[in-house]
């Protein structure tokens, strides 16, 4: 799909794509739906295709993506080392001048020092607040919340979860209403609603189910990670775009789940759905999705197994 110039507007793990021509007006919003094709081999490059972040010691997860002042894009990862306890990971911040080049050097720029956290942080989706960037992560018992003014470089924590028994924040604002969604073991993705970032009043029912119904489609068995944008059309109409991970079955045995991601929209942020058809938006293995738009196209940041270790790739739309 060729993506026209585009209105852009800050979304969870990114930007989203824009164009009224997309979807209609009533119909299911499709900009941002892709599809995104991982990012092919080329010997010309120094980048290690489509790996943005590997290692054969760290385990990357979870990304989110942001523009990088003077081009390019800036990830924040998940991180955890190989080493014990399992489960102590931190967010590490790294900048790509071009999705062609290596990205600078990571640095850890948010750590577990709050007891609710219980040791671990990760998970970051990130949204324009004025000239703040708010973030959003995972933490032992919740769902946390971090500002920073200079960045994304430093960051202060508020003191408290915003919403608990919850994970895997996806996280939009259209400027007036903040759209959370999130894992919490329901079997489905649940969304929550703000009108101040801070209190949130979760839906009574999940927003994205497994299609138990269809064994064909990708997310028949499973529905995770997911991520949130608010997308501005050409016209100035916007809507709210939901990429996620979907599971066709469940592994067997110690088999890695092969995850692939799917696409969801919502002119509201109340009735939401799914892309028609099952089949994904980008193929397995691929979870933890973040989009971010380069240009004309788009770029989505997934993570994968590389190796033994997970790490993230990029994929674009052609």
């Amino acid at each position: 799909m060729r993506l026209a110039p585009l209105a852009l507007a800050l979304s969870a793990c990114g930007f989203g794509l824009a164009d009224d021509s997309s979807g209609g007006r009533d119909d299911l919003p499709l900009t941002g739906a892709g599809p995104f094709k991982k990012l092919a081999f080329d010997g010309d490059t120094p980048l290690e295709e489509p790996w943005l972040s590997t290692d054969p010691v760290f385990e990357f997860s979870e990304p989110a993506l942001m523009p990088r002042a003077g081009g390019g894009l800036t990830a924040y990862v998940t991180r955890e080392s190989a080493a014990e306890p399992a489960g102590d990971t931190t967010i590490w911040r790294l900048e790509q001048a071009a999705i062609d080049q290596l990205p600078d050097a990571a640095v850890e720029v948010l750590v577990a020092d709050q007891p609710w956290e219980e040791g671990h942080v990760g998970a970051p989706a990130i949204v324009a607040e004025g000239d703040a960037l708010v973030m959003f992560y995972a933490g032992g018992t919740g769902i946390g919340r971090a500002d920073s003014t200079d960045g994304g470089r430093t960051w202060t924590k508020s003191p408290t979860p915003v919403l608990t028994g919850a994970t895997s924040p996806g996280l939009a604002y259209d400027g007036a209403t903040w759209l959370l969604a999130f894992v919490d073991g329901s079997g489905g993705i649940g969304l929550a609603r703000s009108t101040d970032g801070r209190t949130f009043e979760r839906a009574a029912a999940p927003i994205v189910v497994p299609r138990a119904d269809d064994p064909k489609a990708f997310d028949h068995a499973a529905v995770a990670a997911p991520a949130l944008g608010w997308i501005e059309e050409g016209t100035g109409r916007g809507h709210w775009a939901l990429w996620y991970a979907g599971l066709k079955k469940l592994p067997a045995g110690t088999d890695a789940p092969l995850y692939a991601i799917g696409y969801a929209a919502s002119w509201d942020g109340a009735s939401w759905s799914l892309l028609a058809g099952n089949r994904p938006v980008t193929a397995a293995p691929a979870s933890d999705p973040a989009v971010l738009l380069q240009g004309n196209h788009g770029v989505m940041a997934f993570a994968a197994v590389n190796g033994r270790r997970s790490a993230i790739g990029l994929a674009v739309t052609p």
